[in-house]
Parts: C-alpha cells; sequence; structure tokens
C-alpha cells in the first residue's frame, strides 16, 4: 500500500514538472523572435520612400529598462541602415515626433544628457525633429542668437528641427513652422516634396489659462497647414499628442495626407480620417515606426504603415553603440565621479 502511494507521488511530481516545463518552453519561444530582421522587414513590395518615425526618447541612448528590452540609438540607427541595405530603391526620410530631450532642468547631469542627444542627432542625423513643449524649453540653449552660427557648424541637428507652436523671445532664432524636404528616387519621377508641419501640445491648465511656452496647435495648425500645402506634394503634420487631438487636427486640416501623433502612448491601429491617416509612434522609443509610400499609375500617393519592435532581432549599428556607452560612461563619471 504504501509503494502504491509513493509511486502515485512520483508520478504526480513527473507530470508537474513536465507541465512546469512545458510552461517555461512555451514562455521562452513567446519571448525569443523567431524570425531574421530581413523576414521582419518584409519584401520588396515597390515603395517609392518611406517615412521612419519615432519618439518619446526622453534622453534615453540606451535600452528602455524593461523585462523586454528595446529601443536605444544603436538598433534604431541599425534598423535604418539595415532598411536602405534591403531596399536600396526606396529612400528614406528620418522623423522624431518629439520628446526626445530629458525632462528640463537646471542640473549638469540633464544638459549632458541633453547634450549627448543633440550630438547623436547630427553624428546620426534625423531630418525632421518636432519640439514637444518639453523640448522646447531646452531647445533655447541652442537656438539663442549669440553663438548660434558656431553651434549649428558643430550640431547640425539644429537645422532640422521644427516647431509652428513654440513661443520663442526675440533673442532666440525660433525654428520654421515646417520643413519641406525634396526626395527623388528610381520609383521617383523627378522629386517629391514631403512638408512636415510641428506641433506640441500646450500644459494642460483650466479653462481661461494660456500657455506662455506654446500656442494653441489647432488654431496654428489652421493657419498653417495651408501655406505648407501649396509647397509640397504630401503634406505631414508631426504633433507631438495623444491620439484624440491628433483625431481632431485630420478633422480640422483635411489639406494634411498624415498625422503622426508622438505622444499617443501605445501602438493603436492607424486612424482614416476622410483622406487624412492617422498613425501612432511607440512610447518610449521602443518599436520603430514604418510608413511606406508608393505612387499608383494615376499619380496618387498610397500608404502602408508597419511598426517594429526595436529588440535583438534588430541589429545595432557599431559606431553608434560605440557613441552609446560612452556617453553612458560619461553619465556615470558626472553622477558618481571618478
Amino acid at each position: 500500500m504504501l509503494n502504491r502511494i509513493l509511486l502515485s507521488c512520483l508520478m504526480m511530481l513527473m507530470l508537474a514538472a513536465g507541465a512546469l516545463t512545458g510552461t517555461t518552453a512555451a514562455r521562452k519561444a513567446q519571448e525569443t523572435p523567431t524570425e531574421t530582421f530581413d523576414e521582419r522587414l518584409g519584401a520588396d513590395d515597390g515603395a517609392a520612400l518611406a517615412i521612419l518615425f519615432i519618439a518619446n526618447m526622453r534622453g534615453n541612448l540606451n535600452l528602455c529598462d524593461c523585462n523586454h528590452p528595446r529601443g536605444g540609438l544603436a538598433r534604431r540607427v541599425g534598423y535604418v541602415e539595415g532598411f536602405k541595405k534591403k531596399f536600396p530603391e526606396t529612400p528614406v526620410i528620418q522623423v522624431d515626433a518629439g520628446q526626445f530631450w530629458y525632462t528640463p532642468s537646471n542640473a549638469r547631469l540633464t544638459m549632458l544628457q541633453n547634450q549627448q542627444v543633440a550630438e547623436a542627432f547630427s553624428r546620426f542625423p534625423v531630418d525632421v525633429i518636432n519640439l514637444s513643449r518639453s523640448d522646447r524649453i531646452h531647445a533655447e540653449t541652442l537656438l539663442a542668437r549669440e553663438g548660434l552660427a558656431e553651434r549649428t557648424a558643430k550640431l547640425p541637428m539644429i537645422n532640422n528641427i521644427v516647431s509652428a507652436n513654440g513661443v520663442f523671445g526675440s533673442e532666440i532664432a525660433g525654428p520654421p513652422p515646417y520643413l519641406i524636404k525634396e526626395v527623388t528616387g528610381p520609383r521617383i519621377k523627378g522629386k517629391i516634396r514631403i512638408g512636415f508641419v510641428g506641433l506640441g501640445m500646450p500644459i494642460k491648465a483650466e479653462p481661461g489659462m494660456r500657455d506662455a511656452t506654446m500656442r494653441n496647435p489647432f488654431d496654428t495648425a489652421r493657419q498653417i497647414v495651408p501655406r505648407a500645402r501649396k509647397e509640397c506634394d504630401i503634406l505631414v503634420i508631426v504633433a507631438h499628442c495623444e491620439l484624440n487631438p491628433a483625431l481632431r487636427l485630420a478633422t480640422e486640416n483635411p489639406e494634411a495626407d498624415i498625422v503622426i501623433a508622438g505622444d499617443a502612448e501605445g501602438i493603436f491601429k492607424p486612424r482614416l480620417v476622410d483622406k487624412t491617416l492617422v498613425v501612432t509612434a511607440a512610447p518610449g522609443n521602443i518599436q520603430q515606426g514604418d510608413l511606406r509610400v508608393y505612387i499608383e499609375k494615376d499619380g496618387r500617393f498610397r500608404f502602408k504603415v508597419l511598426s517594429t519592435d526595436l529588440d535583438e532581432v534588430v541589429p545595432s549599428n557599431p559606431a553608434a553603440l560605440e557613441f552609446t556607452d560612452k556617453a553612458r560612461r560619461d553619465l556615470e563619471r558626472l553622477k558618481y565621479g571618478p
């Protein structure tokens, strides 16, 4: 009788161990990507150009500190590099939708962190850099008229900053409300002009209160969008805002082809508001937004949107990885000492 009981217990333990092993294996299978980076990019389906967009880096050039580490400068650069290698006939425009600098502070650590981001965006260029409300405050240190030419020579990313509704004093060389980028390529007859209108959201205030750093983005858009539309073939509103304000911008500005919501705090299915496509950037810079543009036979544009994890499947650019490691060590020395 005792032997039978012991045998039953042993069998139960073996079954439990097997179930635990199976569960652990299944979990690992879910967490470990099985596809290659080449497979993730997909096949070349004739895209004429691509707009690769990110947001919410918040001064962090490293991987995000979470259970499933993603993001980081090295992987973003690696994604762009891999994209260009696989799709040599599809030119790329890179866009940052905002909140790339750390929350403003006078602390030396924050200033160093933001300087490192400015250097990163200059060495590994981003074509369109939209100012969020927080970014606008730090931007004043770079956009001050005194010494601007010298700073721009060292940090050419300054030339790519855009802000339609940021408020700047007379001593600051405010950035343009929109940028026009001309794109050529094997699948483009002549060139395509793409306009990018940059917007940030004011602080949430009581009715009747005004934000001294950001004008009303909806009023601003209604003034600026028609102007930009006359100068471009594709018009993109890059707004560091949540999804609902982005949908409102699309509704009130039907001239826009695309609205990129930079602060939606999630990846949402693309929305079509009449003929305007609304897409969202990933929170925490953990995914690469990939918007591909196709030219139909009648000359009209068609869009496809992808969002890809910047995880271990994405190769890290060695130079960007070295830059990031040095930036981390410099921050640690300033924080903890030699």
